[in-house]
């Protein structure tokens, strides 16, 4: 029995950037479950590149429902400590990259406007959600402590990568933020950020096609 299942659907959009991008879906033959997909071709190669389009929801040992809630796992996925995250990719696919990470954010507008393309259409606080352009969706997750408490769900959507920093214990995460009051002078809507992560830490999972 094969181990997954791909479909590449017909219909395409464009992006904020004129980019075509095809969506598509993917059927998880571990646990049954679907999810969307959303490809591109990297600029500087011409590759196509398909990635999840929604946050992982394969239950390992390690990975959580936000506030322990299961119900949250339909809209957020679940959360995922590093060791877990690389555990519970299914065959055929992996954790990101940084480089990874660093392709997609570059391709919908760089740091300082990827996240307006990437952010999912609601569920962000004070105004933040993004327009979804892209295809990607990101919800704002939030994330788990060592301690087992949770915080920022519907102000940080903070995504794993595969890639150790210099430390031994922190691997680089890539974050978007809610974006502040409009008020405020740190409205960071559009941006998208790197940030070096705790591997006890549980945060969304996102999978990039091998």
């Amino acid at each position: 029995m094969k181990q997954y299942i791909f479909t590449v659907l017909a219909a395409l959009f464009l992006t904020q950037e004129g980019i075509a991008q095809s969506t598509g879906t993917f059927t998880d033959s571990r646990d049954g479950q679907t999810y969307k997909t959303m490809s591109f071709k990297e600029d500087s190669t011409g590759k196509t590149v398909t990635w999840l389009a929604q946050n992982l929801n394969y239950k390992v040992e390690g990975s959580y429902a936000y506030d322990d809630n299961e119900n949250n796992r339909k809209e957020l996925g679940l959360l995922y400590t590093w060791e877990a995250a690389k555990k519970a990719c299914p065959c055929g696919w992996h954790l990101a990259t940084d480089s990874e990470w660093a392709v997609l954010v570059n391709h919908f507008g760089g740091k300082d406007s990827a996240g307006e393309a990437l952010k999912s259409t609601k569920g962000w606080n004070e105004d933040g959600n993004g327009t979804n352009s892209s295809g990607f969706d990101a919800p704002a997750g939030g994330h788990r402590k060592p301690d087992g408490s949770y915080f920022a769900q519907g102000v940080l959507g903070i995504f794993w990568t595969s890639t150790l920093t210099n430390s031994v214990d922190k691997v680089w995460g890539w974050n978007f933020h809610y974006g502040g009051p409009p008020s405020s002078n740190k409205r960071n809507l559009k941006k998208a950020f790197r940030w070096d992560v705790q591997v006890p830490v549980g945060i969304s999972v996102r999978l990039v096609r091998d």
